[in-house]
């Protein structure tokens, strides 16, 4: 019985350790490494430069993740940009007009 208890706080113990470990720590603050500064500055960019960057890096097995570069201010300028990037096109959509050849 003792042994079965020790077991299964062991099992508990390893358990909290691995699920503290898989969350994200935001590292542009400021940026340890030179990786680091690429990945924040990627970042500020947008997704796709962030995304283009860590691949990169990873490439050259750095190890970087994504979520590591994103807290919740650069998530909203993200999607400030997304919807101001919409709202432009839709301006261009509207104001473009094509000849047809249809009577």
């Amino acid at each position: 019985m003792n042994t079965k208890m020790i077991r299964l706080a062991s099992a508990a113990l390893l358990a909290a350790g691995a699920s503290a470990a898989v969350q994200a720590e935001y590292r542009c603050n400021p940026a340890p490494t030179w990786a680091d500064r690429a990945a924040c500055e990627a970042a500020a960019q947008g997704p796709a430069e962030l995304r283009r960057t860590v691949q990169s890096m990873n490439y050259l097995r750095l190890n970087l993740r994504f979520s590591d570069y994103v807290n919740e201010e650069t998530a909203q300028k993200w999607a400030q940009a997304k919807t101001e990037n919409q709202v432009a096109e839709k301006k261009e959509d509207t104001s473009l007009k094509v000849a047809s050849a249809a009577r």
